[in-house]
């Protein structure tokens, strides 16, 4: 990401404009500045931060069945398994009690206690 840019006369952020193939970094009181870099320094820096990027990617799908949640001990209303995922929410007001939220781990249903 490119630093932040502020106009010389009037201190104002300058923003990113595109007129046709010129960018310039332009103010509300009319400074404008050309960016002027070559367009292949451009794309290479793209290729490299891509590759980088595909280094980095882990892709989660459904199937991987992630959990961050810890499982307790919890009779599942829908199927009856005794196993479910369980973390707390602040749904109403902030004087109130959380409710509870469980998953269960064998149907997935979601139930809530208040």
């Amino acid at each position: 990401m490119a630093p932040l840019k502020f106009c010389p006369e009037c201190s104002n952020l300058l923003r990113k404009k595109t007129y046709g193939d010129q960018i310039v970094l332009e103010c509300k009181c009319g400074y404008q500045e050309e960016i002027t870099k070559d367009k292949a320094e451009i794309q290479k820096k793209i290729q490299k931060k891509k590759k980088a990027l595909e280094k980095n990617i882990i892709v989660v799908s459904s199937e991987d069945k992630i959990s961050v949640h810890p499982k307790i001990k919890k009779v599942c209303p829908k199927c009856k398994h005794k196993e479910a995922e369980y973390w707390q929410e602040q749904t109403r007001s902030a004087d109130e009690a959380s409710t509870s939220f469980f998953r269960c781990t064998k149907c997935k249903y979601t139930w809530r206690e208040y």
